[in-house]
């Protein structure tokens, strides 16, 4: 609600008039993003009104919120989603950071944790504490449930390196520090992103386009770790991991939501296969 305030130029968000949270609400989001900032609006709005506080007409919010129904595997975005191939990630991608500098160190962190299925908000808040056991990270994710990932060795060494450029690492200190300076971008040691920023966007979307991949964002790395498990298979095309082990990796509560948002969208072969069936 203080984005609304700013956006509408309000002192308190219950004067918000109805075009005012209209516009806040449509202002450059996608389609889920608009959906909840109407929903927050409701929310508040409501408990203003039953509180005797007249507000807008809800009823009209209430209706547009209808207009923006809930749809998965970012089919909202202006960008469509992606699930990269093991190759595009570790092959183009990872050595597209690898430039020699502590600047594409960090962001061969950041890639390697998106790869391991951690969300942009997750990565930006990781601390030296939730590396205390490592090759395991161990952490607090969405909806406070706990997290856990075990890296791998090249991923262990990336961290080494890391760490031993890293002066001074406090527990709570960050593990991805943010930059500072323009001519002469450097390393801001101890000093991290706040989640709310689109930082990480930046980071991945240029290594990416360094790469030759065009428009990758940070959750496409955990669409593609999702897509590089279940594309994994033995010379008999059997699995290596179901849809169980996948929905572990992720920290996902149900499986459908696993299936539905990250393997259901990128499985479009099928519908090929079966157009030459059915033609």
């Amino acid at each position: 609600m203080r984005t609304l305030v700013s956006h509408a130029g309000i002192d308190q968000p219950e004067q918000a008039t109805e075009a005012q949270v209209i516009a806040w609400a449509t202002d450059g989001g996608s389609n889920n993003t608009v959906r909840g900032r109407i929903s927050v609006a409701l929310t508040f709005l409501t408990w203003c009104s039953d509180g005797g506080v007249p507000c807008c007409d809800l009823a009209r919010l209430r209706r547009l919120k209808r207009q923006y129904p809930r749809v998965y595997g970012r089919a909202q975005a202006p960008n469509p989603a992606r699930w990269l191939t093991h190759e595009e990630e570790f092959g183009r991608l990872v050595p597209a950071c690898q430039d020699g500098t502590l600047i594409g160190l960090r962001d061969e962190l950041v890639v390697r944790f998106g790869l391991a299925g951690m969300r942009r908000a997750e990565i930006v808040r990781l601390t030296w504490r939730n590396l205390a056991n490592l090759p395991a990270v161990e952490w607090t994710g969405k909806g406070n449930r706990p997290r856990r990932v075990v890296l791998g060795p090249s991923f262990v060494r990336t961290l080494d390196a890391w760490l031993g450029a890293y002066p001074d690492p406090q527990p709570h200190g960050p593990v991805v520090c943010r930059t500072a300076g323009t001519v002469r971008p450097r390393v801001d040691w101890g000093h991290g992103y706040r989640p709310e920023t689109n930082c990480l966007y930046k980071i991945v979307t240029r290594r990416a386009e360094a790469a030759g991949l065009g428009h990758v964002a940070p959750h496409d790395l955990r669409r593609s770790a999702a897509g590089i498990l279940h594309r994994s298979t033995a010379d008999d095309g059997a699995h290596h991991f179901d849809l169980l082990d996948i929905q572990k990796v992720l920290g996902h509560v149900d499986p459908a939501t696993t299936m539905r948002s990250y393997l259901d969208p990128m499985d479009t072969g099928v519908l090929d296969r079966a157009a030459d069936v059915l033609d």
